[in-house]
């Protein structure tokens, strides 16, 4: 068919169509599929001239030979294939017209969207790309949170053995200086004593009973200070297995202590 009678076919059956539409009008005779019309936009869009299109088969321009697109319709993602050889994304609106004169004829509106579907990939790819580094910013601040826990879990396990080390040192330090008054209490007691068995038996008897409940509480504080001073040395109670024993009145005043220590607040608490 002829570039006169194709434009003969555009101008008769379709009119304005073929010069106001934005779109590429394609139009093909149904019984044969091969193409009898076309605009300068679906030049344009497959860069083949008119005399190009006339004549060709428009199945043979659908990248997808098995796809269907000859019925009345909507059709999306379809792939041509121009004349440079790069594939052209659009979008069909195909139309079935009877005419008396040329016959069944169908009109393909083709809009080219290859431009938005482009787009479309590099927000996908971006999408997936934003997907991917938010996992693993995600991963990252969970192992840092949990390194973060971990360092302020030692940290307070440092500052506690800093203050059982502390008070060791002052415990340590007052049952040094308590030996001192204690000692001379114990030398104090035995000169008394001595003192003492020179007096007469009727003078010495009440005495005697005194200095004896004297050195008895004497020889308790020694042994008290002496518990301390070992329970305090080289952390025996956390270091060395089992701490020396203590006497049980002691032994409570320090579990009491120990417990307490672990509710002041640290540095890195405050």
């Amino acid at each position: 068919m002829t570039l006169y009678v194709a434009d003969r076919i555009a101008h008769d059956v379709f009119g304005l169509l073929f010069e106001t539409s934005p779109d590429a009008a394609i139009i093909v005779e149904v019984s044969s599929g091969r193409i009898v019309s076309a605009n300068v936009r679906a030049n344009d869009m497959l860069s083949l001239s008119t005399d190009a299109l006339i004549g060709a088969v428009f199945k043979d321009f659908v990248e997808d030979p098995d796809r269907d697109v000859t019925r009345s319709g909507r059709y999306e993602d379809v792939v041509l294939r121009g004349g440079d050889g790069y594939p052209v994304y659009v979008t069909m609106q195909v139309a079935h017209v009877e005419t008396i004169e040329h016959g069944a004829l169908a009109a393909y509106m083709v809009r080219d969207t290859s431009e938005r579907r482009l787009l479309e990939c590099e927000v996908m790819a971006k999408h997936s790309a934003l997907f991917t580094a938010h996992a693993e910013l995600e991963r990252a601040h969970s192992q840092l949170t949990e390194t973060k826990a971990e360092l302020e879990h030692r940290n307070h396990e440092i500052a506690m053995l800093a203050w059982r080390a502390a008070m060791g040192e002052l415990v340590a330090g007052i049952a040094h200086h308590l030996n001192n008054p204690v000692g001379a209490l114990a030398s104090t007691v035995r000169r008394m004593n001595g003192v003492t068995a020179k007096l007469p038996p009727e003078s010495r008897v009440d005495l005697e009973r005194l200095l004896v409940r004297v050195e008895q509480i004497a020889r308790r504080i020694e042994s008290n200070v002496a518990a301390i001073v070992s329970a305090s040395r080289a952390n025996a109670m956390d270091h060395q297995g089992a701490a020396p024993a203590l006497p049980p009145e002691l032994a409570s005043v320090l579990t009491t202590f120990a417990d307490r220590l672990d509710d002041i607040p640290t540095k890195e608490s405050v």
